[in-house]
């Protein structure tokens, strides 16, 4: 009797344990999958490389396994390199371009370079113009910290004389019985000189600090531009953020993820961001579950019905002693993708992973820069601009045209406040070099001429 119990007790244990035993890793089936790409196997590697992407699916140059243990994981580029040696070099395209966008990587490059499909090599220089833009970034920073301290100088100086009108004024009231008439008179006009005086100071004063008050308002690292230096024509690139995925260990964080980025987004004031709200009611409409997206089609599709120019995706990824989270743009018309960020962190506390979504929604923010720039030539179907990638613009750059008209001046300081503008119609770039673009209209448009102005969108 004993002996059948303890069997029984063995074959329970054997039929829990085994099924787990049985689930295979995201780096043992991509470790099967390098090896038989070792071996010339193609087809078979293909195979276990997609079995790797099944359970985690981005490129990163460290991705953790266990432990403390990381392996570099590029299993997009590989299948990339497997299809190149198959020759079915679209579905190569394909896998290499997805690979770039969630890592960059010199050997996803060459092979790209290699297929020099549908478009110019990328540039090898990347790292160099980060760096640059890093460097540009921190002397920004520095120069507005110096409008800064400037500014909280004249306001003592401001303070000082106003100090001084005050203790003049009760000079005079002391003085006033032994002064003459005329003696007054020429002091109160002075008072009078020096009051009008300060008040363009203070006009001047009350400029700085809304333009103080601005920068406050956008996080820190998000300095590359100021969206408020920039003519708005028109409304600007609307983007929807759609709600996040998550592994089970995120699950419930996802909605607070998803609100953040909203806000981020909507405090950097350089989109137009689609309520939340009115997602939720496309979504009843179409009758669509908010909660699983299950291909982009129909995240695109919900993108264009609520008036988006950009869908949001994104992503939070949590383990023990590890979260990452990521987010994609993808544009509506097109289907492009144009913008993929991450951040990750060894810690998982709540302030952490703030930390790390508000720096996704910087990074979008400073990858889809707003620029001004003017029509150089028209030709038949193309129009050529004098903005290139050196200030950000890419293929599939969506911008403005306008034409400018009459300057409007302050009464007092007679500075320019702004400028009357008629609006031409939208572009989309097709062609980028360095320092032009070339573009093509979207839908109708007024005529364009030579030196007509365009705004990034």
């Amino acid at each position: 009797m004993k002996r059948t119990i303890s069997l029984l007790l063995v074959f329970s244990f054997l039929f829990i344990i085994s099924p787990i035993q049985a689930i295979e890793k995201f780096y043992t089936y991509y470790d099967k999958g390098t090896k038989f790409m070792e071996k010339g196997e193609w087809e078979r590697a293909i195979e276990e490389l997609k079995s790797a992407i099944s359970l985690e699916f981005e490129d990163a140059k460290r991705k953790r396994t266990y432990g403390t243990r990381f392996i570099k994981y590029y299993p997009h580029r590989d299948i990339g390199i497997c299809y190149y040696y198959l020759g079915e070099f679209n579905d190569a395209m394909g896998e290499l371009q997805l690979s770039y966008a969630y890592k960059k990587d010199k050997k996803t490059k060459e092979y790209i370079n290699k297929l020099n499909y549908k478009g110019e090599p990328l540039d090898l220089e990347d790292d160099l113009i980060e760096k640059q833009a890093q460097q540009k970034e921190q002397e920004e920073l520095a120069r507005r910290q110096q409008e800064i301290e400037e500014q909280r100088i004249k306001e003592e100086e401001i303070a000082r004389k106003q100090q001084e009108i005050e203790d003049e004024k009760i000079k005079l009231a002391k003085e006033k019985k032994i002064k003459e008439k005329k003696e007054l008179e020429q002091m109160e006009k002075e008072i009078a000189r020096k009051n009008k005086e300060l008040e363009l100071e203070r006009i001047k004063l009350d400029k700085l600090k809304e333009k103080r008050s601005e920068v406050s308002k956008l996080p820190l690292g998000a300095l590359t531009y100021d969206p408020s230096k920039v003519t708005q024509v028109g409304s600007r690139l609307s983007v929807a953020v759609l709600p996040f995925r998550s592994n089970d260990q995120a699950k419930d964080l996802t909605d607070s993820v998803t609100e953040k980025l909203i806000i981020q987004l909507v405090n950097l004031r350089r989109f137009r961001v689609i309520e939340r709200s009115a997602l939720d009611k496309i979504m009843e409409e179409q009758k669509l579950g908010l909660s699983g997206f299950v291909d982009e089609e129909t995240a695109i599709k919900v993108g264009k019905l609520a008036g988006a120019d950009v869908i949001i995706l994104g992503s939070i990824n949590m383990q023990l002693g590890f979260v990452k989270v990521s987010a994609r743009g993808i544009d509506t018309e097109t289907s492009v993708l144009i913008v993929a960020k991450e951040a990750d962190s060894g810690n998982t506390n709540i302030e952490t992973i703030e930390n790390l979504v508000e720096q996704v929604a910087i990074d979008i923010y400073n990858d889809l820069p707003l620029v001004e720039g003017i029509v150089m030539e028209v030709e038949e179907d193309q129009i050529i601009l004098s903005i290139g990638s050196n200030v950000g613009v890419r293929k599939g750059t969506k911008c403005v045209a306008y034409k400018e008209g009459k300057k409007y001046y302050h009464p007092v300081t007679k500075e320019v406040l702004g400028r009357n503008v008629t609006p031409l119609g939208e572009l989309i770039v097709i062609q980028v070099q360095e320092k032009m673009s070339i573009a093509k209209p979207i839908g109708n448009i007024s005529k364009i001429e030579i030196e007509d102005k365009v705004v990034v969108k």
